[in-house]
């Protein structure tokens, strides 16, 4: 591995201009908590200055309709190794030529940047993610964080050493049904959670043009992709972390995908907690929202709720029900959000960069090891067909991703 370059720009005095705060909005007999964000038009507000690497489909989406609508970062650069991606990143976002670089290193040497946007594939995580911290800069970096967990924790340990935030995107965190699910269980509002029942469902099946394309192409196309929310969830709204997983994956008639898209998978956690989770890229089902259908039975009832009916375009999806034993359902009003998904986790990275403080629900990246290393689980059961201890997985080096 190259040694990572140093940035002329490395040392400047961080800027603290940014005000930011927390509130507690009481609303329906439980505590939201809202983030209270300094508006940028008319105040002297300098927004963090952030390099984007990676615009293959995904990360030109982050490109066009995320950071626009993030007033608390200013694009300086882009970095993407494949010309004509650059040259039509070019055309779309009129970006300037001497803002596009080939690789990272050249944008640090010629732009001013705070902080690096990793958007890239996961196989090149943790290259981006080392260079990046190596010259200074602040990182957050799309889900998965990296592709092993020895990779994750010499990375955090080196961002704690430099004194860098380091986070990952998990933006399925950043809904109201979700932040409300896990207020409700952290209350106990209807007493300790007992088990819990998860299901996604969605119809995805590729076209031959799209066979190259992320999801198509990976090794767990389900548990790899989109189920590491589900599983990051789970430690949010419970509080608990897993100790044990039991997972089979499987090709469902028709299916197109590489690898198996649909799996079940039953998860027990340290304070007793059992968690029943399907998923399917291929169901016929009734789609449900890319968060999935949460039923939590607790002591004295159950918390029904559900999260990003759409991807992060509005709030649709989002809806919270408690039922308390022997009575009717009750629909709990939820936070107003106005910055949420994607763009609230990139505010939330922003603010934490400048104030040097991250909010509850950031997902740092030593916190996300847990659900890195649950996701590994999932895999591992899933290919051994074993009951696979969590904390094993730690002590499995080679274990790696398939990068996409």
């Amino acid at each position: 591995m190259e040694k990572p370059q140093s940035c002329r720009y490395c040392g400047v005095t961080r800027r603290k201009l940014l005000v930011t705060a927390n509130a507690l909005v009481k609303d329906d007999r439980i505590w939201v908590e809202k983030s209270v964000r300094s508006e940028r038009k008319g105040a002297d507000i300098m927004p963090t200055r952030i390099v984007q690497v990676g615009l293959g489909r995904w990360g030109l989406d982050w490109a066009e309709t995320v950071i626009p609508q993030v007033p608390e970062v200013e694009v300086v650069g882009w970095v993407e190794p494949n010309p004509e991606t650059l040259e039509r990143l070019k055309s779309r976002l009129g970006a300037s030529p001497n803002q596009c670089f080939p690789n990272l290193d050249a944008a640090l040497s010629d732009v001013a940047a705070d902080a690096i946007l990793i958007t890239a594939n996961v196989g090149a995580h943790a290259s981006l993610v080392e260079r990046a911290l190596g010259a200074g800069k602040h990182v957050l970096v799309e889900k998965p964080f990296v592709s092993t967990v020895v990779e994750a924790e010499r990375l955090v340990d080196l961002a704690d050493r430099s004194h860098l935030i380091l986070m990952v995107s998990q933006n399925f965190r950043f809904f109201p049904a979700a932040i409300t699910a896990a207020r409700l269980v952290r209350e106990q509002a209807l007493g300790r959670v007992g088990a819990v029942h998860i299901e996604f469902r969605r119809f995805a099946n590729y076209t031959q043009a799209e066979e190259a394309y992320g999801v198509y192409a990976l090794r767990q196309p389900l548990l790899e992709d989109l189920s590491i929310h589900h599983f990051d969830l789970m430690r949010m709204v419970l509080g608990q972390e897993p100790r044990q997983v039991y997972c089979t994956a499987w090709q469902p008639t028709g299916s197109s995908f590489r690898e198996p898209p649909a799996a079940a998978v039953t998860i027990i956690f340290d304070q007793g907690t059992v968690v029943t989770y399907r998923g399917s890229w291929l169901s016929d089902g009734k789609e449900t929202p890319y968060g999935g259908e949460w039923r939590l039975e607790c002591a004295e009832g159950e918390i029904l709720w559900t999260c990003r009916g759409d991807r992060d375009v509005s709030l649709d999806g989002d809806h919270v029900v408690i039922r308390k034993r022997g009575q009717p359902a009750v629909p709990i009003r939820l936070p107003e959000m106005p910055s949420f998904g994607r763009r609230e986790s990139l505010a939330t990275f922003a603010r934490a960069v400048e104030t040097g403080t991250a909010t509850p629900y950031a997902s740092l990246g030593r916190d996300n090891i847990g659900s890195l290393v649950l996701m590994q689980a999932a895999i591992a059961s899933a290919t051994t067909g074993c009951v696979i201890p969590v904390e094993a997985i730690r002590s499995m080096p080679g274990a790696r991703l398939k990068g996409r």
